[in-house]
């Protein structure tokens, strides 16, 4: 008997709910007048306000292509057609040990007229995801690997430049008098090889 009386309190403490048919059968007032809306905002709608929604959306994009982040960087490898693996170097300091450690992430750039070569020092800047793993490209070569080295002077014209500064190259000239010296002994030893 206890477990007749328990089934009774259990069907008694649910509440009556109407079943799926009569859900279907019985339209709520929300779905007229939800169906009646459109059509009133259509009639209502101006036509140029669809023109400056987009010239809103336009500027929008502009502003936040200009928000676009930057970073520049070492080309380490060029392999790939259109794809240039770009290393970026940072300085931070150890949260703990508060030493400054060199951090460096390499990230592949799209390179869309394929001149940027391994060792060019690029300027990069977020875009579109070009593919699974490229979302930057080379906005512009800072500098080729070889142009600096042949913009460089040679080592033999700085020696000759600092020795000039420090006055080195009095101290090695040779005094006048010897130089007349070696100049005499050198025409003597010429002439007594042709004679």
């Amino acid at each position: 008997m206890p477990e007749k009386k328990t089934a009774k309190r259990a069907t008694e403490a649910r509440p009556a709910t109407k079943t799926l048919r009569s859900r279907k059968s019985d339209p709520s007032p929300r779905t007229k007048s939800t169906a009646a809306k459109p059509a009133v905002r259509r009639a209502a709608r101006k036509p140029a306000e669809p023109a400056r929604a987009a010239t809103a959306v336009a500027e929008a994009q502009r502003a936040q292509r200009g928000r676009r982040k930057t970073r520049v960087g070492r080309v380490v490898s060029a392999k790939t057609p259109k794809t240039v693996i770009v290393q970026i170097e940072r300085l931070r300091e150890h949260p703990l040990y508060k030493k400054v450690i060199r951090v460096r992430k390499r990230v592949p750039a799209h390179d869309a007229n394929g001149d940027v070569k391994a060792g060019d020092l690029v300027r990069i800047q977020e875009s579109r995801p070009f593919s699974a793993t490229k979302r930057w490209q080379v906005v512009e070569v800072l500098s080729r690997l070889g142009e600096a080295y042949a913009a460089a002077p040679e080592s033999g014209e700085i020696e000759r430049a600092l020795e000039e500064t420090e006055g080195v190259t009095e101290l090695l000239a040779k005094p006048e008098r010897e130089t007349s010296e070696v100049a005499a002994e050198e025409a003597e030893g010429i002439e007594e090889e042709q004679g």
